[in-house]
């Protein structure tokens, strides 16, 4: 669904014709669980615009700035959080990540959907950040799938691997708190995929969503 075309279409809820708005799509879930290989999909399928983040971290072999992150020094972070430029941000691992207004309001203003993929600590301010904001918590078929899926990484140390699964356990406790919980498969990317477009299409037309937007203070 394009962007103008998105703006305009109109669904039908209970027989009263309901114009579709543009929506936000909090994505959170455990590592593991499959974040950017959905995303990936859902993004060919789909012409959802992913809201890119800053961090101060050093660019990893293969990332893409402005593509995976907006690659930023801690200066110029700091004079951007000076500035008021960012909904949220966190320090984590002694380098600071956020998202700035701007990534929000440019899709929305054309009649896009935005897609915000973050971590718990993320989700959790958005909450009270964002109105009309659609959370879905992407998880695995159960917790034993996801160790056995960080396991077989080989790249994780036992010590990383517990903090890990520390970070599951804190995700999966708070699946309450979202609108929706997809579970990610094993060889079942096209069924979450699938999932998540309906989300989308139905919360679209969602007569009780409230639009959209950043909560004034």
């Amino acid at each position: 669904m394009g962007g103008a075309r998105g703006r305009f279409a109109r669904g039908r809820t209970n027989g009263v014709s309901v114009p579709s708005r543009p929506l936000i799509l909090v994505l959170h879930g455990p590592s593991g669980v499959g974040k950017d290989s959905v995303i990936a999909r859902l993004r060919e399928r789909t012409d959802i615009h992913r809201a890119t983040s800053s961090n101060s971290r050093p660019m990893r072999e293969g990332e893409l700035q402005d593509v995976d992150y907006h690659f930023l020094s801690v200066q110029e972070f700091q004079r951007k959080i000076d500035a008021g430029d960012f909904i949220e941000y966190a320090h984590v691992y002694g380098d600071f990540k956020g998202l700035e207004w701007g990534e929000l309001e440019r899709p929305l203003a054309e009649g896009k959907d935005v897609l915000i993929r973050t971590d718990l600590q993320g989700a959790r301010a958005l909450r009270r950040l964002l109105r009309g904001a659609v959370f879905v918590l992407l998880t695995a078929e159960s917790r034993d799938a996801l160790r056995a899926r960080l396991t077989a990484r080989e790249s994780e140390s036992q010590e990383s691997l517990e903090r890990r699964l520390a970070e599951v356990d804190a995700e999966l406790a708070d699946a309450p708190n979202n609108d929706y919980v997809v579970e990610n498969h094993e060889n079942a990317l096209e069924e979450a995929v699938d999932e998540l477009v309906h989300i989308i299409e139905r919360e679209r037309f969602n007569p009780d969503r409230t639009a959209a937007g950043i909560r004034e203070n």
